[in-house]
């Protein structure tokens, strides 16, 4: 029984019933060759990191979600901790300060633009640093990244584990120390 994975229902659904067959046989992904079912005609499907897969038997349906599936955006009027796969619009009285996280993996990506005018910094923890083309912050506390003017931004990756974060893009005239 063939079946294509439906992003609208986030469910696979069954493409052709076909006629008398005795089930799955097996299921191809994008990569490692095909799975054969178990002496008990199964094929377990296993989500990692983000990804959960959920069988319910009743209605013969697999779900496949993930707890953090988009980029998320937010406006910000006080100081607080970066957290991955957050985009942040800064709008507020005076300048707000965003810190690195003290936790993070390779990949682990933030954005933050500066709405109001008032400006946003990018500080540090002793050990963290950002990188921003050949320039770099001072590792630790006392280096930091901010905007200078309206509609600066940034886009950070984290690229070395709790340490190290890259500035992918940048759009206006940030300042580094």
């Amino acid at each position: 029984m063939p079946f294509k994975f439906n992003p609208f229902t986030h469910k696979l659904d069954i493409t052709d019933v076909g006629g008398g067959g005795t089930g799955i046989l097996s299921i191809t992904g994008n990569s490692g060759g095909a799975v054969s079912a178990d002496g008990s005609n199964n094929i377990e499907l296993v989500g990692t990191g983000a990804i959960t897969v959920s069988g319910s038997p009743g209605t013969n349906t697999l779900t496949i979600g993930s707890s953090n599936p988009f980029f998320t955006w937010s406006v910000i009027s006080s100081n607080q901790m970066a957290i991955s796969q957050q985009g942040y619009f800064v709008d507020a009285v005076g300048q707000i300060e965003v810190a690195l996280p003290l936790i993070s993996g390779i990949g682990d990506i933030f954005t933050i633009a500066d709405l109001g005018g008032n400006g946003w910094r990018i500080t540090q923890a002793a050990g963290q640093q950002v990188l921003l083309g050949i320039d770099s912050t001072t590792v630790g506390a006392s280096g930091y990244i901010q905007s200078t003017f309206i509609c600066d931004s940034v886009t950070l990756v984290c690229c070395e584990v709790n340490l190290t974060w890259m500035v992918i893009p940048a759009s206006g005239n940030i300042t580094i120390v």
